[in-house]
């Protein structure tokens, strides 16, 4: 249940469409939007109330441009970004991080950091990391990848979909070997386990489940099982399913900058076009 919400904002793009994304959520969903702007602990206007009242201003600006009206409550904090941003959530027990991602180079995250990679490493509740483009809800795609461990993230996606009025697919992988790319293909066990596993959860006693999009040739409830590189399978996915958002399992924790390189889900975040829910693992 989305009850808070907390949109981290700045002068940008990507930080206005964080808070776009946040509002329409809270909209949908009934929660309260929390806008929060972190800035340097020397910035004057932070401590005097300018850098409030002009943040109120221009969230109201952009909240009539989009007619939306949802509760909101407004926040100054001082520090680094990624860190701040984390607490400001667990202080007001947030349910859900919004925040906006910039299109940067390995090298320029490492040069500068990347509050996106920050808070995902950081956060203990699931993060919606949104671009500039204007973010809708449509369609969510669940990247899962067949362990126990990976399937937590489904609740979490599920409720987010259910939230926000979305469609809902799934997506998995099986890795290969350069060598077995063009080999005959049979799907691997824990896929099928996968596939038993989401008949149960999206098939609740009852009903109330999730709505389900399938597509052609899914291999069970809405389940795309694709065969190849992970990230690059995914990717073909999100395109195929025309996919809003793709929610993936985060592992919280790791270096930062250009060594993302073996986390698939911050390497999905660099590179996907579609907004990222991630959810800690």
């Amino acid at each position: 249940m989305l009850r808070v919400i907390l949109a981290a904002t700045d002068d940008s793009e990507e930080g206005r469409a964080a808070i776009v994304a946040a509002a329409r959520l809270a909209e949908r969903s009934g929660a309260k939007v929390v806008v929060l702007t972190v800035a340097e602990p020397t910035d004057e206007s932070a401590r005097n109330g300018r850098l409030l009242a002009g943040l109120r201003e221009s969230v109201e600006r952009i909240l009539r441009t989009h007619e939306l009206a949802p509760r909101i409550e407004y926040a100054i904090e001082l520090g680094l970004p990624g860190i701040e941003i984390t607490r400001a959530a667990e202080a007001r027990r947030a349910d859900l991080i919004v925040v906006g991602r910039k299109r940067r180079t390995s090298v320029q995250r490492l040069m500068v950091g990347d509050t996106a990679d920050s808070v995902a490493r950081r956060s203990p509740i699931p993060c919606l990391f949104v671009s500039s483009q204007d973010c809708r809800f449509d369609r969510v795609l669940v990247g899962l990848d067949g362990t126990e461990r990976g399937t937590s993230v489904l609740p979490r996606a599920v409720e987010f979909a259910n939230q926000a009025g979305s469609r809902l697919r799934f997506v998995t992988v099986e890795p290969v070997m350069e060598p077995e790319l063009g080999a005959v293909w049979d799907h691997a066990p824990r896929s099928r386990r996968l596939a038993d596993t989401l008949e149960v959860f999206c098939n609740p006693n009852g009903g109330g489940g999730p709505v389900l999009e399938s597509l052609p040739g899914d291999s069970g409830p809405a389940l795309a099982i694709h065969r190849g590189r992970v990230v690059d399978e995914i990717l073909k996915e999100i395109r195929h399913s025309q996919a809003d958002v793709l929610a993936v399992g985060c592992h919280r924790g790791g270096p930062a900058g250009t060594l993302e390189a073996g986390s698939i889900s911050r390497r999905l975040m660099h590179t996907c076009h579609c907004a990222v829910l991630t959810v800690p693992l």
